[in-house]
């Protein structure tokens, strides 16, 4: 599973709006941990690092270009619609219509619940993850912040790419620039 596109708009908290190209990629700013648990969310990786409904009553809308089992979904997912726990998904509509398709829609749940059996692809205050069969996404929380700026973290930037699975990276608003040939930073 690898999402290829992303954007978040929200009335006042988060607008983001990337698209992805290289294996490892860093949110930078103080909304990275909720892009981050947001982006869970939308592919049924619950458990999330901060409670969204705090910010904008929870109302957010995502689109992502996400490819899984060799298919490209494009998803909508409307969260808190017209009211606290009220979310939409649909995928891959129409050119120019509020037609979705809801074969695809189906297929892409199943396919996000089959995948959600555990949060092997979530770590806090780590990097330690193995090679393992799950294609899903890898999502950090509080790691870099908490290293020396002193360290050289090239060491273990080329030990996530070398897992052959995309990697979501959340770190502080004043995080210095990344130079990484596989990482690009984006702030949030």
């Amino acid at each position: 599973m690898k999402i290829k596109h992303f954007r978040i708009t929200s009335a006042d908290s988060v607008n983001l709006d990337i698209a992805l190209t290289a294996p490892i990629c860093v949110l930078r700013g103080r909304y990275s941990d909720l892009s981050l648990d947001l982006m869970r969310e939308l592919i049924g990786d619950y458990g999330v690092q901060n409670e969204a409904d705090g910010f904008n009553d929870g109302r957010f809308v995502i689109h992502a270009d996400v490819e899984a089992n060799g298919k490209k979904y494009d998803v909508c997912y409307i969260r808190n619609a017209d009211f606290i726990g009220d979310d939409r998904i649909a995928v891959n509509f129409e050119s120019d219509s509020i037609h979705f398709s809801e074969d695809d829609t189906r297929e892409f749940l199943e396919i996000c619940d089959k995948r959600e059996e555990k949060t092997s692809n979530v770590l806090f205050n780590s990097v330690d993850i193995s090679p393992c069969g799950d294609d899903r996404p890898i999502f950090i929380y509080d790691y870099l912040d908490r290293l020396d700026e002193a360290i050289d973290i090239t060491p273990v930037l080329d030990r996530l790419a070398s897992l052959d699975r995309q990697v979501f990276v959340s770190v502080c608003a004043g995080y210095p620039e990344i130079k990484h040939e596989k990482t690009e930073m984006f702030d949030v």
